[in-house]
């Protein structure tokens, strides 16, 4: 008889059919998964922080709004003011858009190679919903802070042209800050109050100008963003309908659990069996 043994181990399948070339081939493919998923992990990671930096960035805008307003001049020069602030939300936006269309290249990559199903592509799948939202919301946050900055800027106009003597609806003063027309608050100053008044009304037409200009700046990273997220719309309301028929499932598990131990307690059977056979340990 020929010694098989070689061929045994060269052919040698588990339990579960897989032969031992296989197997190594499964092995291999795993410790890539692994390594793409720590990839992703970082990268999702790196996008978290910049959006997050972008929220830090409208704080700083609100802040600054406010002093803006409560003074007849800008902020210290010492720090930010309200257009570096757009520019540095503008360049951070791009930034995280451009990570995002990468984060979507792997995970249609990864889909094609190794199926929906493989471990990476889930969380690269995920990960990009997920932070394409938070993306989405920030920058809402952002252009919010921006309108209501606008509307109080509009209405310390409206104030301060009552100071010196000339009411304005809120369609005439819209038509003035459009048409740019500097000269309607060219007003005669006949005393300190009105000179001050007069300060803060071309102090505030000029943060209104200077505003109309960020927003038309960063109006492209708004249309993107409008876009990368209508193009996952399913998606994500597959996602969020999954969590959520997941958080009725957990209720009603728990409370049958509930009942079954309270059931379990009153069973009376089980206090008869107690009562009639003591146990003896």
């Amino acid at each position: 008889m020929r010694d098989r043994l070689g061929h045994l181990h060269t052919v040698q399948t588990d339990s579960e059919g897989f032969s031992t070339v296989e197997l190594n081939g499964l092995s291999d493919h795993g410790a890539d998964s692994d390594q793409d998923l720590d990839g992703i992990l970082k990268e999702a990671q790196r996008i978290r922080l910049e959006i997050q930096q972008i929220q830090n960035d409208i704080s700083d805008l609100k802040e600054v709004n406010y002093e803006a307003l409560n003074k007849t001049s800008f902020p210290a020069a010492t720090k930010r003011d309200s257009n570096a602030i757009g520019v540095d939300v503008k360049r951070r936006g791009e930034a995280v858009l451009q990570q995002l269309h990468r984060l979507n290249d792997l995970r249609g990559e990864l889909e094609a190679q190794r199926g929906v199903s493989d471990p990476a592509a889930r969380v690269a799948r995920t990960q990009y919903h997920y932070l394409s939202n938070a993306l989405r919301e920030v920058m809402f946050s952002y252009n919010d802070t921006e309108m209501s900055h606008r509307e109080a800027c509009k209405r310390h106009i409206q104030r301060q042209l009552e100071v010196v003597g000339r009411e304005v609806s809120e369609k005439e003063l819209e038509e003035m800050i459009e048409g740019d027309e500097l000269t309607v608050f060219s007003v005669q100053a006949t005393g300190p109050t009105v000179r001050s008044a007069l300060v803060s009304i071309e102090n505030r037409h000029r943060e209104l100008l200077e505003l109309e200009r960020r927003i038309e700046g960063i109006q492209e990273i708004f249309l993107d963003v409008a876009v990368l997220v209508e193009e996952q719309g399913s998606g994500v309301e597959n996602i969020e309908k999954n969590v959520q028929n997941v958080e009725v499932v957990v209720q009603e598990a728990t409370f049958k659990l509930e009942r079954a131990k309270a059931s379990d307690k009153n069973n009376p059977f089980k206090k008869m069996f107690c009562g009639c056979f003591p146990c003896y340990n």
